[in-house]
Order: C-alpha cells, then structure tokens, then sequence
C-alpha cells in the first residue's frame, strides 16, 4: 500500500492507496478465435476478428507495467472489463472440455505477492481486474493535493469510485471467483468489504476536512468527522490480512476529533457538563489510540499531539467555567449516548 499526507493546516492525516494485483502473460486470442472457428465456423472467426484483436491488444496492454498516467490506466481496465463480460456470454472459459480449457489465468495477491491463484474460468479475471480497477482509483485520489479544497473534493469522487469497485467485486465477482476453486485472500468477499469501507472513510475525511475549511458549524463538523470514524471502524473490524491490521487506529482518531468539534457545539450552547464529558471520553479514546502509534509517520504523530492539546486545553476551560459559573453534576461519559454520525459518501457503481 502506498501512503500520502497533506501538510496543510485541514488534512493532517495520512490516507492509503492500494497497490494492483500482478498478473502473468497468455494468449486469449488463439483459445477464442479456435473456438469460434470450430463451433461456428471459419467465417464467423473472421468477421470478429476485429473484436479479437481488441481483446488481446487490451489484455497485452494489461500485462506490461503500469502507465505512468493513472487515467490511461483507469481506462484501460474499465475497457477490458467491459470486453470480459461481453466475452462471458459467448464464450465459456473452463476446465469442461467443450469450453475453451485452455486458458489459465493467474493472479498474485496484491499484499503478499508470493501468494497467487491460477483458475481457468472468467471470474478470476473479471474479480482481479475490478480489484485493480479499484487500486487505481484510490491512487488517483491520493494523487490530488489535499491542501486545497478542490483537491479534497476530487480526492474524495476517486475514494468514491474506488469504493464502488470493491462493493461490486465483494457483492458479484469475488463469490464467483472462489465458487469451485481457491483465490487469493486478496480477492475474498471479506476484503473487499474491507477494503470498501476503507474508502468510504477517506472519502468522508476528505469531506470532513472541507466542512471545517469551509467554517461549518461545530454540530456539523462532529456528525461528519464520526461517521468517517464509524467507516475506519467497520474498515478495522473485517481487517485480517497484512498491511492494515498494524495500522494506525484511524477510527480512534476520527472518535477524538467528534468529542472535540461537538464539545465546541456544547460550549456555544452552555452545556457545560456534557461538554466535559465529552471532552474526557475523546481524550481516553485518544489515550488507547496513541498506543497503536508505535511507528506511525510523523504526520500523524503531529496530528495526535495537535488534537490532544486542543482536547485538554478546552477541557482546563470547561471544568474551570463549571466550578465558577455553572456548578452543574458531570455525567460518566459511559452514560452519554453515542455520538450523531452523518454520512456524506455512498459507493459509486
């Protein structure tokens, strides 16, 4: 996985790109075209020859190493996916030995390459080329500079995207790629949820950073912030396989932030008690977070230390105004019901 922060004052964490499967070179235009020429005739093989030379220009495209333009890439695999599912319906690619058996296609897991599946059949393909599909996009997003609020806003449509392929390969290609025979972990149904939810929650940070640089309410800002924290949750839960299960608590952070742009909200309403506690559970959140930093980039560590700051500066404030002023009774934070949560981001299909 790559990795990529801002230095700006707004986006101060770092978000994640996924890098793309591997795969091997093979022949899919010979298979077909024979195929075609046996099962209908020579004459149909040639009327679709152009068609042919299509397919396995877009697969030779596929093989060589990635273009140094993410859109060209980005493009190429959509075409191909495309061109995959028209290939689907005519021609049945399996081990049966009326279908074209004679093609493999192999795969290298994307987070630990030695691990590879080979299948003949479709699905693998079509699964490993959404996977990396998906890769794309969250490169893409982390290409955008997110010191501006034009690079967060098209940072966040790319996550979008990029969650959208890994919903689609999680709900249609990754079952049908493991049906009857092994994938890669990679390629499961679990890590493609996974790996949806993950970009949900940058695409919602990126939102959350454009909210506060837009000077949106505290109220706002605490909804927006928690429902990204809610993504990293969900993201951190169905984890199992390396580099993210050694990430840096995100969702931890994400819940910190909420209990402080909501404690501003409390403030301004004089809701002193809540306020406090409020502020007292984002910083035991912080405490448990900060034991997974162990590592981190320096990005993050700063980040950390700016929002611990913040959260006991205006915890000193609010416990003072409430000996002082207000002398309201503190509830446990364990009691406070859990926090508003607004989503502002849905998979793109």
């Amino acid at each position: 996985m790559a990795s990529s922060a801002s230095t700006s004052g707004t986006a101060t964490n770092v978000m994640l790109a996924i890098f793309e499967k591997k795969t091997t070179q093979i022949d899919l235009y010979r298979p077909l075209r024979n195929y075609i020429a046996f099962n209908y005739s020579e004459r149909e093989a040639q009327n679709l020859e152009d068609d042919l030379q299509t397919v396995k220009q877009l697969r030779s495209d596929l093989e060589r190493q990635p273009d140094p333009s993410l859109t060209t890439r980005r493009d190429l695999l959509q075409n191909y996916y495309k061109a995959l599912c028209l290939v689907e319906t005519r021609f049945p690619i399996s081990p049966d030995k009326d279908h074209i058996n004679n093609i493999t296609f192999v795969w290298h897991d994307a987070f630990k390459n030695k691990q590879k599946a080979s299948q003949q059949n479709i699905h693998l393909e079509k699964a490993a080329v959404l996977f990396n599909l998906g890769a794309v996009y969250s490169q893409i997003g982390l290409s955008y500079d997110r010191a501006t609020v034009d690079g967060r806003r098209l940072a966040s449509h790319a996550f979008i995207a990029s969650a959208g392929a890994f919903a689609i390969l999680r709900d249609n290609a990754a079952t049908k790629a493991s049906i009857g025979s092994s994938t890669t972990v990679d390629l499961s149904v679990e890590c493609a949820g996974m790996l949806e939810r993950l970009m949900l929650a940058q695409a919602q940070e990126c939102v959350f950073e454009n909210t506060i640089a837009k000077g949106s309410t505290p109220g706002v800002c605490a909804k927006i912030s928690r429902q990204a924290g809610l993504y990293y949750e969900e993201a951190l839960a169905a984890c199992n396989v390396p580099p993210l299960n050694q990430h840096f608590d995100r969702a931890g952070s994400h819940t910190c932030k909420a209990c402080y742009r909501y404690g501003l909200e409390l403030h301004e309403k004089e809701e002193i008690a809540e306020e406090i506690a409020r502020l007292k559970s984002g910083i035991s959140a912080l405490s448990e977070a900060k034991k997974s930093t162990k590592g981190a980039a320096a990005q993050i560590l700063d980040a950390i230390s700016k929002l611990e700051a913040n959260l006991n500066r205006n915890l000193e404030r609010a416990v003072k105004e409430n000996d002082r002023v207000y002398l309201m009774r503190v509830p446990s934070p364990s009691s406070l019901p859990p926090l508003p949560a607004f989503s502002m981001v849905k998979p793109l299909r």
